[in-house]
């Protein structure tokens, strides 16, 4: 086969499948799907949580429509593996409790792992082991409303 064609061919050729996106971006809606508090498994309910993490660090509790109290702020540092996520449960607080944790987004799935307001040991692993004081929530990305 020619060069020029061989080259044709190639270039033709429908692309490998992109792998899932990962990285450190929380901006979105998140709806609650999995939670485990201090290493016991709790239920989503009927009318889950949606966490909406806005890009200018701000984020908001929402149970069905209604926003649950408080103004929250979050920092991301996505340069480290697993990225990290510092939560500000009111951000009014200059020095308030934050909770240190560790997160990932693989597709349309937001693993978020942190410990109680004020605790500095941030979690190494995705996981709440009993008596570890540390929360693991599991998000699927919300669907778009029509």
């Amino acid at each position: 086969m020619c060069p020029t064609l061989l080259l044709a061919v190639a270039l033709g050729a429908p692309a490998l499948k992109d792998a899932p996106k990962t990285g450190g971006d929380l901006t979105g809606e998140w709806v609650v799907e999995s939670l485990v508090f201090n290493g016991r498994p709790r239920p989503a309910g009927k009318d889950p949580q949606r966490h909406v993490f806005a890009a200018d660090g701000t984020w908001a509790v929402y149970r069905g429509e209604r926003k649950l109290p408080g103004n929250r702020a979050y920092r991301v540092d996505a340069t480290g593996d697993p990225p990290t996520v510092t939560l500000k449960f009111d951000a009014a607080e200059q020095d308030g409790p934050e909770s240190v944790g560790i997160f990932k987004v693989v597709g349309n799935t937001l693993t978020l792992c942190y410990g109680r307001p004020g605790s500095d040991r941030r979690p190494t692993a995705f996981e709440s082991p009993a008596g570890s004081g540390i929360n693991l929530i599991i998000l699927k990305r919300a669907r778009p409303k029509d």
